[in-house]
């Protein structure tokens, strides 16, 4: 009996052991409790092991290596609770929502904090908003996404700079961009990096595709521990890491075409053109030499054979588009490969991209080859390392831009080619080759213009090719659960180098014989920052944490000019011709700060929050060196009152406010020093003064208010409304000085401005079932920037032509012009209303009579954005419409364009002037009537150039398929088109695209794109 006992329970334990191993593959499951649907990316991990992976798009995963020995899966995914189950051949999990990790979202200054106890201003988007915009430069990414923010970009030229403006305009002569954190690292900004012929953008080294948050901080309590350099905004980047797992490896993939995003810049026909040229010279002969009769012109005209003058073909049987030989569709593409995975101990993320957008300008493209290696390792239970470093090489190829909006038309510029070029003059020779005669004056073909550096037909170009290294190290220890130091260590090397070259024989060229100049920027930037932190709960109800930390900036800048002229031959290399000019420079800058910050909540319910923050840095001299920079900030979370607890109306719901301090640093490094300067007099070597001193400069400071509700109403649809105030004093102003002096003007601090508006954002899950869903944001900001104080009350005059104004209680970027009238229609002049504040005193047609006035402001008064995203079974679709309302432009281009014959033989009207000019009694149109030399000059800058930028616009289109595919071989297959400002729904002004720079000047460049890609994101 005992054997036949023994030999039961051998036989048992035998069974139970191959059924145990037989459990070395496990199938499940994960949806989520809330709607049923799919839980995509949830981490099923074998407890106690590092065997592991995730749900792929359906909630499914496949564990094939499962120890026999195991019998516990946790299943985890952020914003729900973990769950251990049983080891199963076939589990099925349904996860419960967690809101207390819903709130674990907001990467802020210095470290993260929950959303519900965030007592500040700040808003995120997710990778797979930043990477639906273009991927050749990120910050085209904010538009219409968030309240409050602002994105502009004047030239639509790839990789050029996109203006970011946070809740209005900060300064009026200091720098008005944002900060920009790169994983704790503050980054190099734009202004003494690029060339001053081209624009371009430092955020364009950053792969979209490697990012995985951005997070705007926008009120004094969210931004002051960066103290000095916050008031106009903070913008955090995150990058991606690993994750706990096996290794996924994803490729995403696109390719598709850029075009002119709105049909502008339609230049008159042959025909047309023929007939604005005869009657220009007709006026001309009833103007200037007495002529009593048109007729009588007509046959001047003829007999002289004056057409011939002004048109390559007068007989009217040419008609060239040669808006269509310059621009064309350009060819985009954009390819990243990454790999992701890790252990408890070790998580590593790597990504290698490739991006090249092909201009829609001929000759003009961008490309970007970029790597980037994240490692994060835990080293003991109490100690954690991690290392990124990102590289990237960017080369961008085009012609100057008008980018510092100085006056004139570039002769070599794309659209001044444009312009230029006779419509009644045929592309090609009977011989099949470019005709060369083609233009007003010195043009020539632009297929034997523009074309990139490798392009034989090419005479002029801009080359600008950029290296970065950017490196971060950060190492964190923990102390009794409750003390945490943190250090970061970062390192950004920028290379930047432009070359410009115009042949001997170009346009530009011809009159120094052939130039090259090369310009290098090289900066580096060593940041090291160190804080403790210490956090602890009392009596289950008091929450504190506290930081405290100091932060050390050291930067160094070279720049080399070089230049060459007289050129012996047509190779670009400056060695082929005579030296000209060459010079360097280098500038140094450092900042050491003290921070610290305190955060206290009861019960979650009231919190109090403090920061500080005391800057000292050496673009100021040693007695204004040192400022202190500071927030108090509150929330009431009313919805966990007993009054509020169990309604579904007040899921949550908080009250806020805030009030502190940001400063602005001088651009200029030694502003505030007496310099001198190294020359030459007449062959000889001399020094002489170059700047006056002030040693009171000082930070421009901004005292910065918002009060705002947060409020979730039945966990689907969540309310934010905020009311921001920024008044910013001792503004950056160059004061001009006594010719006497030597000196035209030095740096001070004078002035007042006030910023202040009001942000409405709203979230909804409008429907959630298992095979749909639909969600939305919509998101309004109502915003005035007002300039408050100037220097003794006077106003200011500046831009081109002085065509901005700076008045008290006005509005920054004021147009300030003679106001115009329209057309006289019994003697079709052009008239000016002589005082634009009181129309009663009558016209003229006298441009030099008219007064100037207020005539428009290039800030809007509303901007926003509304998208809705949908899903069904396993297709997606969302779409972006952005909208403003309440701004104006200046229309540089449509100033040439509508001359009134002033530049007939220069320049060729603009297709909407066909038509649309005075010709005789009781024409009721919208441009006088030509004449060539037009002694009236109705066309000089007044409000008729004025316009306004109201639009709606669709900003982004995206619709994707999710393919079946057996996870055997994939986790994800799926393909989508996506369209970038496919469509100008609605613009109060027309064939006009009302995306222009911040002031509202139209520069006389590339116009914005539009783009449409197909693109395949794979995950194995």
């Amino acid at each position: 009996m005992k054997r036949k006992l023994m030999l039961l329970m051998t036989c048992l334990m035998i069974g139970i052991g191959l059924v145990n191993a037989q459990i070395s593959k496990v199938t499940g499951n994960v949806t989520s409790e809330e709607d049923g649907l799919p839980v995509v990316g949830a981490s099923v991990l074998v407890k106690g092991t590092t065997v592991g992976t995730v749900t792929d798009i359906d909630g499914n995963f496949t564990l094939t290596n499962v120890p026999s020995s195991a019998g516990t899966l946790v299943i985890s995914f952020i914003g729900m609770q973990s769950q251990e189950v049983k080891i199963k051949p076939n589990v099925k999990v349904v996860m419960k929502s967690d809101a207390e990790q819903l709130d674990e979202v907001m990467v802020v200054a210095y470290g993260t904090a929950k959303k519900s106890s965030f007592t500040g201003s700040a808003t995120s988007i997710k990778a797979d908003q930043i990477t639906s915009g273009s991927k050749e430069s990120l910050d085209k990414a904010f538009s219409g996404k968030m309240a409050g923010v602002r994105v502009a970009s004047a030239t639509g030229d790839p990789g050029s700079v996109g203006k970011v403006n946070i809740r209005g305009v900060g300064s009026i002569n200091g720098s008005t961009a944002p900060l920009y954190v790169i994983d704790g690292v503050v980054m190099k900004s734009d202004e003494d990096m690029s060339y001053y012929g081209k624009s371009q953008s430092i955020l364009s080294t950053l792969n979209p595709e490697d990012i995985e948050s951005m997070t705007v901080l926008k009120d004094a309590a969210a931004a002051s521990l960066y103290g000095s350099r916050a008031a106009n905004g903070v913008v955090i980047i995150t990058t991606k890491s690993g994750k706990e797992g096996k290794t996924r490896v994803s490729y995403n993939g696109e390719v598709g075409w850029n075009k002119m995003a709105v049909d502008q810049y339609n230049m008159m026909s042959g025909t047309d053109y023929i007939g604005y040229a005869r009657e220009s010279i007709a006026n001309y002969y009833m103007e200037y030499e007495g002529v009593t009769s048109k007729e009588d012109a007509y046959a001047l005209i003829e007999q002289n054979n004056d057409l011939s003058g002004f048109v390559k073909d007068p007989s009217g049987k040419t008609s060239t588009n040669w808006k269509d030989e310059i621009y064309r569709t350009a060819i985009t593409q954009n390819h990243q490969i990454s790999l992701n995975g890790g252990n408890q101990n070790t998580r590593f993320y790597a990504g290698l991209g490739y991006n090249k957008s092909e201009g829609i300008v001929l000759g003009s493209d961008f490309q970007r080859i970029s790597a980037r290696v994240n490692i994060d390792q835990k080293i003991t239970d109490w100690a954690d390392f991690s290392v990124k470093q990102m590289i990237a090489s960017t080369t961008q190829n085009g012609f100057r831009d008008q980018n510092d909006q100085a006056q004139g038309l570039g002769t070599s510029s794309p659209l001044g080619v444009l312009f230029a070029l006779d419509p009644t003059a045929p592309i090609y020779n009977s011989d099949g080759t470019y005709n060369e005669d083609v233009s007003f004056g010195q043009i020539t073909n632009p297929h034997l213009m523009l074309g990139s550096k490798d392009d034989a037909n090419s005479l002029e170009w801009i080359q600008s090719k950029m290296f970065r290294s950017l490196t971060n190290a950060e190492l964190g220890l923990h102390f009794l659960d409750k003390i945490f130091f943190k250090s970061v260590f970062g390192y950004d090397y920028i290379d930047n180098k432009h070359f410009e070259y115009w042949d001997k024989n170009s346009v530009n060229g011809l009159a120094v014989g052939g130039m090259g100049s090369r310009y290098t920027f090289q900066n580096s930037t060593l940041t090291s920052s160190n804080t403790l932190t210490y956090t602890d709960t009392f009596n289950d109800k008091h929450n504190l944490s506290a930081m405290i930390g100091f932060e050390l900036e050291n930067q160094n800048l070279l720049q080399i000019v070089t230049v060459a002229k007289n050129y012996s031959n047509h190779l670009p290399e400056l060695v082929n011709g005579q030296p000209d000019a060459a010079s360097s420079s280098t500038y140094g800058a450092g900042m050491l700060s003290y921070l610290g910050n305190v955060n206290y909540n009861f019960d979650d319910k009231y919190y109090l929050s403090a920061s500080f923050r005391r800057d000292g840095s050496s673009r100021l001299s040693k007695d204004n060196r040192w400022a202190n920079f500071w927030s108090v900030s509150g929330a009431w979370r009313l919805s966990k009152e007993g009054f509020m607890e169990d309604m579904p109306l007040f899921t949550d719901f908080k009250i806020k406010a805030s009030y502190g301090t940001n400063g602005n640093l001088p651009t200029d490094y030694y502003g505030y020093k007496d310099l001198y300067a190294g020359s030459g007099y007449g062959g000889n070597p001399s020094i002489y003064w170059y700047q006056l001193p002030n040693d009171q400069l000082t930070w421009e400071r901004s005292k910065n208010l918002n009060v705002g509700i947060e409020w979730n109403m039945f966990d689907r649809v969540t309310l934010g409304v905020e009311y921001y105030l920024k008044k910013t004093t001792d503004l950056l102003f160059q004061v001009p000085n006594s010719y006497v002096t030597g000196f035209s003007s030095r740096w001070e601090n004078l002035g007042e401005l006030k910023n202040n508006g009001v942000e409405i954002e709203i979230n909804s899950q409008n429907i959630r079932t298992k095979d749909f869903t639909w969600t939305t944001n919509f998101n309004l900001t109502y915003q005035q920037a007002i300039v408050e104080k100037l220097p003794d009350g006077a106003d200011i005059q500046y831009g081109d032509g002085q065509m901005y104004i700076h008045r008290e209680d006005e509005s920054m970027y004021t147009f300030y012009l003679p106001e115009w009238k329209g057309v006289n229609p019994d003697t079709g002049l052009g008239e000016f209303w002589l005082d634009p504040n009181d129309h009663s005193k009558g016209v003229t047609t006298d441009y030099s009579k008219a007064q100037w006035g207020i005539v428009g402001k290039a800030l809007p008064d509303v901007i926003g954005g509304l998208t809705n995203s949908f899903t069904y079974k396993d297709f997606d679709l969302s779409f972006l419409i952005t909208y403003q309302f309440g701004g104006d432009m200046f229309d540089y281009p449509g100033y040439f364009l509508h001359s009134d014959g002033y530049r007939l033989g220069s320049t060729t009207p603009s297709a909407d002037v066909a038509g649309n000019y005075w010709t005789k009694p009781g024409d009721v149109v919208d441009n006088p009537k030509p004449i060539y030399g037009n002694p009236y000059r109705a066309d000089r800058f007044s409000s008729r150039h004025i316009k306004s930028t109201d639009n709606i616009r669709l900003r982004e289109f995206t619709v994707g398929y999710n393919i079946p595919i057996s996870k055997k071989y994939m986790q994800r297959l799926r393909v989508y088109f996506r369209a970038n400002n496919p469509w100008l729904i609605w613009a109060k002004t027309k064939d006009v695209d009302p995306d222009v720079a911040i002031n509202g000047y139209r520069q006389v460049d590339t116009p914005q794109l539009k783009s449409c890609v197909f693109g395949i994101n794979i995950e194995l």
